[in-house]
């Protein structure tokens, strides 16, 4: 006899409940088998609607007790609350935690059950995970905040941002600084074209005062020739900065340094060094002072015959130079062959060269100080051909060499003197070229970037223990930058 469609759905619902309570284990212990709602409904039984808020009546026909007595009695209580955990009648699409409620109360309900079914030993690891990690989180930064309080309050005159940045260089997140610093140049770049402005061209034409008298056979070198076709009355022009007795020691010129920045003069001093004696001083927190038997200020009996100042170069820990300090016997991390050097002599005087490429560039009684950074710049007369490679041991990790910013070297001539450049919009490049041009044979780079830039040249002739300082060009910091503590290496230079 044929069976009525609805009762044989209803056997095979009723056998698959069977072989799920056949496996069913109590609620809590492991998840519940996803179970197909479809299955359990008659052929012809009506299909809920999709609205918002079913009605009650099609939620009872998913209880089981339309099915019959012993359906009902036998799986409906169970049927409920399995689906329970995972169905509401009440619920749409829309919004599946039911009407009145929003997403954020559905997820903490679901979060909540889950939470529920979890055992004791389960909650107890995640609360001492949560704990654990809170504690380590609080330590951290408890330790880093102690560290930027130090760095922000130690002796100096740096800037706020310049230490931020500093801490964060010797704490692994230089690659962060460096990101900044690109991001910054991104939105700030040196403009190019256009003009010099009134008071530059003021500063580039002959002082209106006559020139401290030269004494006879000393004069004033010879015009730099300029890099833009129509030079400004004066450009490259040299004069006599600091003159003792005639003898013009320090002699400065500004100029432009590349033919498409045209609203940016760089500077250049040449320093004679017959008669001028040249000291090497640490940084109160590059490299230190422990042990180098050398202050990192000026003052007193140290600003006598003072003429100059000048900036050091990248940083030594970490170590962004890629080499070594060396003073008075002590060396600061590692002199490298090869690397740019500063080398200073018994006798004041001072070279430029790679490390250990000859008898005047090695360790001998005769060397007093040493400090290194990256390799040369100019050597034999010429540039450096790698100056437009992107090699972080060449140039440095700091912004990339082919940006224009705030940058300092220095050279030696043919003839032993000593020169020194500057400028607000210099490439790696372009550096060399202004050094080079200034007659450098040999020139390495210093620091870069607005902040760690300077030269000043001082006049200690009305005072000599308050000498009057002035600028080369019109660089961030004070330029009485090196009369209180001072974080970084420096060099002062002294009137023989």
């Amino acid at each position: 006899m044929p069976q009525n469609p609805s009762y044989q759905r209803v056997e095979g619902a009723t056998r698959d409940m069977r072989s799920v309570e056949e496996t069913h284990v109590p609620r809590g212990t492991r998840r519940r088998v996803p179970q197909d709602v479809e299955e359990l409904r008659p052929v012809d039984a009506p299909r809920p609607g999709r609205g918002r808020g079913r009605p009650a009546r099609e939620a009872e026909a998913f209880s089981g007790a339309e099915y019959g007595t012993e359906y009902g009695t036998r799986y409906g209580d169970e049927f409920s609350d399995g689906f329970q955990d995972g169905f509401d009648p009440e619920l749409d699409d829309e919004n599946p935690d039911g009407p009145g409620h929003t997403d954020s109360e559905g997820r903490g309900r679901r979060g909540k059950r889950r939470k529920d079914r979890l055992t004791p030993a389960q909650r107890r690891r995640r609360k001492i995970i949560r704990r654990t990690a809170g504690g380590i989180f609080g330590v951290f930064f408890l330790v880093t905040g102690y560290s930027l309080y130090g760095a922000l309050t130690e002796p100096g005159n740096m800037s706020t941002e310049a230490r931020v940045a500093e801490w964060a260089r010797g704490h692994g997140m230089g690659w962060a600084v460096t990101w900044l610093e690109n991001q910054q140049y991104q939105n700030d770049k040196p403009k190019t074209g256009g003009n010099l402005s009134p008071q530059q061209l003021a500063e580039l034409s002959p002082p209106t005062t006559a020139e401290p008298s030269l004494a006879k056979n000393e004069q004033v070198l010879p015009a730099m020739k300029p890099f833009v076709p129509n030079p400004a009355p004066g450009e490259g022009s040299w004069h006599p900065t600091v003159v003792i007795n005639g003898v013009p020691i320090i002699q400065t010129a500004q100029l432009r340094s590349d033919p498409d920045h045209l609203q940016y003069l760089s500077a250049v001093a040449w320093m004679d060094q017959k008669h001028a004696s040249f000291v090497l001083h640490p940084g109160s927190q590059q490299p230190g002072t422990a042990g180098f038997n050398q202050t990192d200020h000026l003052s007193g009996d140290q600003l006598k015959n003072l003429i100059a100042t000048w900036n050091g170069a990248f940083l030594l820990k970490p170590n962004d130079a890629h080499g070594g300090f060396y003073l008075n016997g002590k060396t600061f991390g590692k002199l490298t062959d090869g690397q740019a050097s500063e080398v200073f002599y018994k006798d004041g005087t001072i070279n430029v060269g790679a490390w250990n490429s000859g008898p005047n560039f090695s360790m001998n009684p005769n060397v007093v100080g040493v400090r290194q950074n990256l390799t040369l710049l100019v050597d034999n007369g010429q540039i450096n051909p790698s100056v437009d490679s992107d090699d972080k041991n060449l140039w440095g990790v700091t912004v990339k060499n082919a940006y224009f910013v705030w940058r300092s070297g220095i050279g030696i001539t043919a003839d032993g003197n000593v020169v020194y450049a500057m400028g607000p919009a210099l490439s790696v490049r372009t550096l060399g070229e202004l050094l080079q041009r200034a007659g450098a044979v040999r020139a390495m780079e210093l620091d870069i970037n607005q902040q760690w830039v300077s030269y000043m040249t001082y006049d200690g002739s009305k005072d000599p223990l308050n000498p009057a300082s002035t600028k080369l060009l019109d660089f961030a910091r004070t330029e009485r930058r090196y009369f209180s503590t001072e974080e970084r290496d420096f060099v002062a230079v002294y009137s023989r």
